[in-house]
């Protein structure tokens, strides 16, 4: 059975296309519109009750970030994400990730290296009760932190389209026995050396802290699979 959406109702149509572009994009990243799977406009615009110039619109920039793809006499289908993609999202999150935080090396705060700290405390009390939906949550806000402490607007927009992509599928390295031991590790390294607003040690604790994750992921997700 395909997935259905709920109707959506707004007055201010850009909003409506920014929505709508929510909705596909979430659902595909999360595995309820399945790769192959067609996305018919007239079908998607009368589930969410709205008109089909937002639908429209949302799928043209879902074809931009190449979610989906137009199939000449089939129309636009979900795209599916092969082991090459995810290494070269994984390769250039890492670039950008490193980068924002030698940047906030110079710039973080006090408070913000305390909420750090709390988070990596956090992370530790939570790793004994193995759920992974709550240390996702607590790994995102703690790389977040960093972000914003760089204060760069593009960086901060580029790495969180890619994070968007990624944090879909590093949650499966959790269940990696001893991995979340590893990263409480990883991110004392990262605080420690913003703390010392040390540039150059920040880009290598967080460039080791991001290659290492995706290691392990395209290790577990694909050791048993032809890519």
């Amino acid at each position: 059975m395909e997935y259905q959406f709920s109707p959506i109702r707004f007055d201010n149509r850009g909003y409506i296309r920014d929505s709508v572009f929510s909705i596909l994009r979430n659902a595909i990243l999360d595995g309820k519109l399945e790769p192959g799977q067609r996305l018919v406009e007239r079908s998607i615009a009368e589930q969410l009750k709205i008109s089909r110039t937002p639908v429209r619109e949302a799928i043209r920039q879902l074809q931009y970030e190449r979610l989906v793809t137009y199939i000449p006499r089939k129309g636009v289908v979900v795209s599916g994400f092969s082991k090459d993609d995810i290494e070269e999202i994984q390769l250039i999150r890492t670039t950008l990730e490193a980068l924002s935080c030698s940047i906030a090396a110079g710039k973080i705060n006090d408070e913000e290296l305390d909420y750090l700290n709390s988070i990596v405390n956090q992370i530790s009390d939570e790793c004994e009760k193995e759920n992974n939906g709550k240390l996702s949550m607590l790994n995102k806000r703690f790389h977040e932190c960093i972000w914003k402490a760089a204060d760069s607007p593009h960086l901060y927009y580029f790495i969180n389209t890619l994070c968007e992509y990624v944090n879909k599928f590093t949650h499966l390295t959790y269940t990696k026995p001893g991995r979340i031991q590893e990263v409480i590790l990883e991110h004392r390294a990262i605080v420690n050396a913003l703390q010392k607003h040390d540039s150059s040690a920040s880009y290598e604790a967080m460039k080791k802290h991001v290659e290492k994750s995706g290691q392990i992921f395209l290790k577990m997700a694909y050791s048993n699979k032809n890519s």
